[in-house]
């Protein structure tokens, strides 16, 4: 008797793997990684909204519906080291607790079918608007499911690339004022 596939084998062997892309676009929000030399980057659409032969939802929900998804699953790697990456775009950062809900859905549903030699993170990046007042309530949400330094959004660089290696952002970078 074969046993049920894993979300690895749905995605691999299935429409939501994007061969080759290291980009993505859905309505105005975008996200772009530059694969470095030894990396390998794979890119999963998930929602059924903008792929709609990917069938994710239903290996992880069943017939069960209501759920939320995210758009995509980032797969990182390089030498020893895996990443999966929960991205939600949004055309409007305001909409950051419904995007949290989203990647939070998500890998709590794919992890049930993982073992634990990945690191999880979640990207969410929103082309236009401001964070929202509760973003605090959000963050706090995020850093319990993915812990700290493990999520990243409300940025304006949509660039994946070294959130996945684990390079924390620049902080500050411009010219201060000198008093004299």
């Amino acid at each position: 008797m074969a046993s049920d596939p894993l979300p690895f084998e749905i995605l691999l062997l299935s429409p939501c793997l994007l061969p080759g892309q290291t980009y993505f676009k859905e309505k105005k929000a975008s996200v772009k990684v530059k694969p470095e030399e030894g990396e390998t980057i794979l890119f999963f659409n998930i929602d059924e909204q903008s792929n709609p032969d990917c069938k994710l939802r239903n290996f992880l929900w069943g017939k069960k519906t209501g759920q939320t998804i995210c758009d995509l699953i980032v797969f990182y790697a390089k030498e020893s080291e895996r990443v999966i990456c929960f991205v939600e775009l949004k055309d409007n950062i305001g909409d950051l607790g419904h995007a949290t809900e989203q990647v939070i859905n998500t890998y709590n549903r794919f992890k049930l079918h993982l073992n634990s030699s990945y690191k999880a993170k979640a990207f969410i990046y929103g082309s236009a608007g401001s964070v929202p007042y509760e973003h605090q309530e959000y963050q706090k949400k995020l850093s319990k499911v993915f812990k700290e330094n493990n999520f990243e959004f409300g940025g304006r660089n949509n660039d994946l690339g070294n959130f996945l290696r684990g390079i924390p952002p620049k902080i500050g970078g411009g010219k201060r004022n000198k008093r004299k």
